[in-house]
């Protein structure tokens, strides 16, 4: 690699001393290494120019910085390495102690390639967004429902009445859409899900649809809604409006250097699914035997 971009949040603690130390390790690599700090407001176009021409974008923070710099990197075409801060998350492949050693390897061509399916979504006329997570129509006020009309491939085949509704990738089945019943799917699956967010008297099961199925919400007349793409994008939702959701033409590009099966033990450590205090010497899920 020869051209390495580095980002990172300043509300993430120790995010840019790290960022700091993995621009080291690039530079001692021989690449070329730029640095970016993600803005507060969303508005990054330095990160943007700085993935021109760029082989990796190393992004140093939570699941949250990694999905929002995700987001700039998948219209690059850049795929991403995350470094998480903290808590143990699914985007992020290194922990700080992995950080640097992990970089070298990843400069040195080690890295296993990840695609990722993205949702576009569209008002009317206006220009598409997209997102790696979800794209979410939800109640405009508290303590209200908001009805939404439910047509796949052009069939109508519910009506929600709930806090929101939601459409889900692959990716954010472990985000938002866990949180309210929905279902897991590995991350490369192509396969999307609509759930409905606390839904009142009415389907209240999530929905599994394939890649290329054209999902269509309508909010009900007579009600007001939001529409929230990633949790970053926000836009009023008026009566009687459609909202198309389908598969992105852009997508997710992440360097991996664990296995796939990783996916595995990262969902059984992060979710308490396996109770390993018996297995001596052996801190993985992914090879702890059961009793």
């Amino acid at each position: 690699m020869k051209r390495v971009s580095v980002c990172y949040h300043p509300s993430v603690p120790g995010a840019e001393a790290m960022t700091g130390r993995l621009r080291a390790v690039a530079e001692a690599a021989g690449a070329e290494t730029l640095v970016s700090q993600l803005s507060r407001d969303g508005s990054d176009e330095d990160l943007g120019a700085d993935l021109v021409g760029a082989d990796v974008l190393v992004c140093v923070g939570g699941d949250g910085t990694v999905l929002h710099a995700t987001g700039i990197a998948s219209s690059a075409g850049v795929p991403v390495f995350g470094v998480r801060m903290g808590r143990l998350g699914f985007l992020a492949e290194a922990t700080a102690g992995e950080a640097e050693d992990a970089l070298t390897r990843i400069i040195g061509g080690e890295g296993r390639l990840e695609r990722r399916v993205m949702l576009q979504a569209q008002v009317g006329e206006a220009a598409p967004q997209h997102a790696l997570n979800d794209v979410v129509i939800g109640r405009m006020h508290l303590g209200r429902t908001v009805t939404v009309g439910l047509r796949v491939d052009g069939v109508l085949l519910a009506e929600y009445r709930a806090d929101a509704v939601m459409a889900a990738t692959a990716t954010g089945s472990t985000g938002y859409s866990l949180s309210v019943g929905g279902p897991i799917l590995h991350p490369t699956s192509d396969d999307l899900i609509v759930t409905a967010v606390a839904p009142h008297l009415s389907y209240p099961n999530a929905l599994v649809l394939p890649g290329d199925a054209s999902i269509e919400f309508e909010v009900a007349r007579g009600y007001e809604a939001v529409l929230l793409v990633d949790g970053g994008h926000e836009q009023a939702v008026t009566s009687g409006t459609f909202v198309r959701v389908t598969r992105s033409p852009r997508e997710a590009l992440f360097l991996r250097l664990g296995a796939e099966r990783q996916f595995y033990a990262n969902l059984a450590r992060r979710l308490g699914w396996l109770r390993i205090d018996h297995v001596v010497g052996n801190d993985d899920p992914a090879e702890a035997g059961l009793s």
